[in-house]
């Protein structure tokens, strides 16, 4: 078995150099779709969006960061229970990058690039030659879809960054796609004066759910005036972003363009999946209110698509717009007059289904014949983009790029596949995704039962992919969005892997060729990450699901619809669980519908009969589904949404439930895992991280330390082999830690201040003219320092972000909020960590 396994790996090995352009001519035929139906890209940020706003049309505006607050307070507390043994480690896969929707270069080291991924947070490369390096940025915030980023030309400390994917205002779009249509949550935009060491918030949206920066662009001489293209309009800041006014109201701003030479023009695009008033913007008197006029002159009146725009440095007058409808290119379009005028170019659609998503112009800044326009395939132009030449070794769905600010052959894209660059303008590509860990998971993650080394997953437009032991992961050549996977537990040759819509595949040589063995579906009525499994006592009985249940009895060569092929209740199924001793016992939960709630149903007979077991759980997308492996009358469900508990527990398989979620953050919760030794260990994923139970579910501890502040966790799989946990992300690839917990290093954490956070003394004191205060930090957390005086009168705040873990110092210069010096004498400082409150006293002598 093992020689046959590393036969397999090294066969893996050499068509992995093949996979990309495999893949994407793969992707080409899944995405054969017409003009008028929702793209992948679409169903799948529905998917994502529509089960954490359920019951509502969309996200509650306070519900995400109001249950990270709540999280980090009790984690303050004490009661996020350290454990002994060990931490969380990033396994991988370290070699494939996943969306990413925003690019900046920075302008006073073009060797430091700065990298937003769509629900993996802020991250950093550093070029050195032909080598380069990755490093993800914490910000002490939950952070996850990063859209937008911009640098200060003169100090490269100073970075902006635009936070929430969002493409969709409000419910604006209608039909069945009537949620906004996001990929992430935002919490607005941020700023750091050092290098993302420290982050403060300037437009502060934490409870604002809906919202999202989409666009940040500063003023060519004077950084500290600011744009920002925003879900509502149009802001501007001329004190580096303290404050805000929103200065053009009109919605779905995407995109603007300052004239580098004249910079009291600029102009911005609107709209996006029919928002009202689309259309380009300019205002003749720096942006300010009122100033702004749609303009004409031979533009389209307006679009349902987005429209990105770009400036010809050379000659800044000329200024191009890449306009789109919903599902295909309008046109590229040229003006000479910066916008008074404009011809097209091209109508070539290069944006195909995705223009509400995927698309835009760059013109090479010193020879605006150079013209690359980038949609779902990348295509360059000699000729002023009137032909087009498309080129291939990219990954298909391109976001961004970014210019290198003095050499115009170098620029750096973003796709759903990473990050890539060229230092030819375009005829040749470096791949720039080693260590990049951004790949977003999808649920139906598996682990061998026998090999610690032996792992599959789906993701979000880079197909199914292998876990060999090692950190870079094997690719495989099944195009778009990989989705649930299997492996036969009796023999690890025969592998199963599946695309959007239940299209599954088998494989019974560990890979190296497939066959489609689910042609007899109706593929109609399903979810778009459709559920299969195997039994895990009997591994050639599957189960999958449509609105009704197959069943296969010989590894899912032939199918049988079960219940007479009838619907459960009309609703496509979500989740399925199967007994881990009898594959006869099953249970399936449905999506809510348009006549019909959520529902969860078991059958004792392989699914010829159902029952249906609801009772009285909420109404909610009941995404995962767990049969303990001690008693299969013993049903977990884990729900999404807001508002409601997130885990419920049946006992004797009927409609009998206890609510065992008290405790766990009020976010949506998609993974739910016992341990099959410790009966008593249960363990959830939500969009925070992960939390463990030792008792039963009667209380909850976070599971975070070796995370990211936070991490959306889609699924929890158990390694058995070498006794580890893997919390599956979407957004930082997979983590592994030890089942093997104990109890608490210190059992009374939960009823004092955890003793790592402290507050120094200044330094010097007393003091003239100014002092350091340090403080220590256990965790990534919010934190703020101020000042006062005896009276408790304040008199300034020192600090007030997100920090890293560590050690951190300010400097009071003796100065109150105005800058003016304040009087001698005793002044108290106080921080505040969560929970924790420390002040100490210290004199000033004048």
């Amino acid at each position: 078995m093992k020689k046959t396994r590393t036969i397999v790996i090294v066969f893996m090995l050499f068509i992995s150099c093949i996979a990309t352009i495999i893949r994407i001519l793969m992707r080409d035929e899944t995405k054969k779709i017409t003009l008028s139906s929702p793209s992948e890209a679409m169903n799948a940020l529905e998917f994502w969006a529509e089960q954490r706003a359920y019951p509502h049309d969309v996200i509650p505006d306070q519900g995400y960061f109001r249950a990270y607050e709540e999280s980090y307070r009790k984690r303050a507390k004490g009661n996020h229970t350290r454990y002994s043994q060990d931490r969380w480690t990033c396994i991988g896969p370290v070699n494939r990058g996943g969306r990413t929707i925003a690019l900046a270069v920075d302008p006073q080291n073009p060797n430091v690039i700065y990298a937003g991924s769509a629900s993996g947070g802020l991250w950093r490369l550093t070029m050195n030659g032909g080598f380069y390096s990755w490093e993800r940025i914490e910000m002490g915030f939950p952070v996850l879809g990063v859209n937008a980023i911009a640098i200060d030309p003169t100090d490269s400390d100073v970075i902006y960054i635009g936070t929430g994917e969002v493409y969709g205002y409000q419910n604006s779009n209608g039909g069945l796609y009537e949620r906004t249509t996001r990929g992430s949550y935002g919490i607005g935009l941020l700023k750091t004066t050092d290098r993302g060491i420290t982050w403060m918030k300037s437009i502060d949206w934490s409870y604002s759910q809906q919202r999202g920066v989409l666009c940040i662009r500063l003023h060519p001489h004077e950084p500290q005036t600011i744009f920002a293209g925003t879900t509502e309009g149009t802001y501007k800041s001329t004190d580096a972003g303290q404050t805000w006014n929103n200065v053009h109201p009109q919605p779905m701003a995407v995109d603007i363009a300052i004239n580098p030479q004249e910079s009291y023009i600029v102009c911005v695009s609107c709209g996006n999946l029919g928002s009202p008033g689309s259309g380009v913007y300019r205002s003749m008197d720096s942006g300010e209110p009122g100033t702004w006029h749609k303009l004409r002159g031979g533009l389209p009146s307006g679009w349902t698509g987005k429209t990105m725009l770009a400036v010809y440095r050379s000659s800044p007058n000329i200024i191009y717009a890449d306009i789109a409808d919903t599902y295909r290119t309008v046109g590229l379009y040229c003006s000479t007059d910066y916008g008074d005028t404009w011809t097209v170019v091209t109508r070539h659609d290069y944006a195909l289904y995705q223009g509400w998503f995927a698309h835009y112009v760059r013109v090479d800044p010193t020879n605006n014949a150079n013209i690359i326009c980038a949609g779902v395939q990348f295509y360059t132009s000699t000729d002023g983009g009137a032909t087009l030449e498309i080129k291939q070794g990219m990954h298909v769905d391109h976001h961004a790029y970014a210019n290198h600010p003095t050499d115009p052959q170098i620029v750096y894209f973003a796709n759903d596949g990473g990050v890539y660059r060229t230092d030819n303008g375009g005829l040749s590509y470096q791949e720039l995704n080693n260590g990049y860990i951004t790949s977003q998971f999808y649920n139906g993650f598996s682990s061998s039962v026998t090999d610690s080394t032996l792992a599959l997953g789906g993701l979000q437009d880079n197909g199914t992919i292998m876990y060999a032991g090692n950190p870079s992961w094997l690719n495989w050549i099944l195009g778009g969005d990989g989705c649930f996977t299997a492996i036969n537990s009796q023999d690890e040759q025969i592998i199963y892997a599946s695309m959007q819509g239940l299209d599954i595949y088998r494989s019974t040589r560990g890979g190296i060729d497939w066959d489609n063995i689910s042609q007899s579906f109706t593929h109609r009525n399903v979810c778009f990450v459709a559920p299969f499994l195997l039994s895990p006592s009997h591994p050639w009985v599957l189960y999958a699901g449509e609105d009704f249940i197959y069943r296969s009895e010989d590894t899912g060569t032939t199918w049988i619809a079960q219940n007479g092929g009838r619907p459960l209740n009309g609703n496509p199924i979500i989740a399925i669980a199967v007994s881990h001793t009898d594959p006869d016992v099953v249970y399936a939960a449905t999506v809510p519908g348009s006549y019909r709630r959520a529902e969860l149903f078991a059958s004792t007979d392989a699914g010829a009969t159902w029952e249906n077991i609801t009772g009285e759980l909420p109404d909610r997308y009941y995404v995962d589904l767990h049969v303990s492996p001690h008693d299969d009358r013993i049903l977990y469900v884990a729900l999404s949404g807001f508002g409601s508990s997130h885990l419920y527990r049946t006992q004797d398989g009927d409609q009998t439930w206890t609510d065992i979620g008290n405790g766990l953050p009020d976010v949506p919760t998609s993974a739910v895992i016992s341990d099959p030794r410790r009966p008593h260990h249960i363990f959830v994923g939500n969009d925070l991280g992960v939390y463990i139970s030792t008792d039963d579910g009667s209380t909850w501890a976070a599971f975070q330390e070796g995370m990211p502040t936070a991490a959306l966790v889609m699924d929890l799989s158990i390694s058995p082999s070498n006794q580890k946990l893997r919390a599956v992300t979407h957004g930082n690839g997979v983590y592994e830690r030890s089942l093997l917990v104990s109890t608490p290093v210190d059992k009374e954490a939960k009823h004092r201040t955890p003793v790592a956070f402290e507050l120094r003394q200044n330094f010097p004191n007393p003091f003239n003219p100014s002092t350091t205060i340090a403080f220590i930090l256990p965790h990534p957390c919010l934190a703020t320092l101020t000042i006062y005086n005896t009276l408790g009168r304040e008199i300034r705040t020192l600090a007030a972000n997100g920090y890293t873990a560590g050690t951190f110092s300010v400097t009071w210069d003796g100065k109150d909020r105005h800058g003016c010096p304040v009087p001698g004498g005793t002044y108290l400082y106080r921080l505040v960590a969560g929970d924790y409150i420390q002040t100490k006293k210290m004199t000033l002598i004048r």
